[in-house]
C-alpha cells in the first residue's frame, strides 16, 4: 500500500505545479500557514509532505536565518522540489512516522494537504511531537469532515477507491494533538476557489 501511495503522488508530481491548480488550491493554503508564522524565529523548521517544494522555497524567503528542511515519501515530488529548492533548502525522503531528525530539534513543522493521505496520524503526531522543541509549533492544513458521519463516509468511499482518505473532524484532530502534548492554539476553515474542499487549518504548540 505504501508503494502504491507513493506510486500516486509520483504521477501526481508531473501537473502538481500548474499555475492554475497552485493557485486554486495550494497557495491560499501556504498563504495562512505563513501569516499564522508573521511572528516566529525559528532555526529548524521542517516542510511534512512538502511535494514539488513551493511553500519550501517561500519558507527559507521568510525564514532567510533557519535552517529550512523539505521531507516528503515520493521520489516524483522530491525530484520537482530539487529543481525548485536548488540549494536552498535540503530535501529527505522520509515516512512521517519515522522522521530523520534528533530528538526536540525542530522549532516549527508544517505539513500542508498531506495529512489526510497518512494511514497512522496518530503515531504521525507522536512523532512529531518527538523532535519538536518544548514550545514547537506544528501547523497541520488537512482536508476535513464536519462531523464523525462524514468522516466515516470518506474513509470508506476512498478505501473502495484504492486510496484512503482520513478527513478527521477538525473536534478530532484537536484531541488527537491534545492527546499527544500540545496546545491548540487556532482552527479555521481556510477558503479558496472553485469546488475545492476548504481544508482546516490548525495551528499548536508543544507543551
Amino acid at each position: 500500500m505504501a508503494r502504491a501511495r507513493s506510486t500516486l503522488f509520483d504521477r501526481w508530481s508531473e501537473v502538481y505545479d500548474r499555475r492554475g491548480f497552485q493557485a486554486a488550491t495550494y497557495r491560499p493554503v501556504h498563504d495562512a500557514v505563513l501569516a499564522r508564522l508573521a511572528d516566529a524565529q525559528p532555526q529548524l523548521v521542517v516542510d511534512l509532505g512538502c511535494g514539488t517544494g513551493q511553500l519550501t522555497l517561500r519558507l527559507t524567503e521568510r525564514f532567510p536565518g533557519a535552517d529550512v528542511v523539505g521531507a516528503d515519501y515520493s521520489s516524483g515530488m522530491l525530484d520537482g522540489a530539487s529543481r525548485r529548492v536548488g540549494g536552498a533548502a535540503p530535501l529527505v525522503c522520509a515516512d512521517a512516522t519515522d522522521l530523520p531528525f534528533r530528538h526536540a530539534t525542530a522549532d516549527i513543522v508544517v505539513c500542508t494537504e498531506s495529512f489526510h493521505w497518512y494511514p497512522d496520524q496518530r503515531r504521525t503526531i507522536t512523532s512529531l511531537a518527538e523532535i519538536l522543541r518544548p514550545g514547537g509549533r506544528l501547523l497541520i492544513a488537512s482536508i476535513a469532515a464536519v462531523t464523525g458521519l462524514g468522516e466515516s463516509a470518506v474513509a470508506a468511499v476512498s478505501a473502495a477507491g484504492g486510496q484512503p482518505v482520513r478527513a478527521l473532524t477538525a473536534q478530532h484532530l484537536r484531541d488527537l494533538l491534545i492527546g499527544a502534548g500540545f496546545e491548540v492554539l487556532h482552527q479555521r476553515r481556510v477558503p479558496r476557489f472553485g469546488l475545492v474542499p476548504w481544508p482546516v487549518l490548525t495551528d499548536a504548540r508543544l507543551r
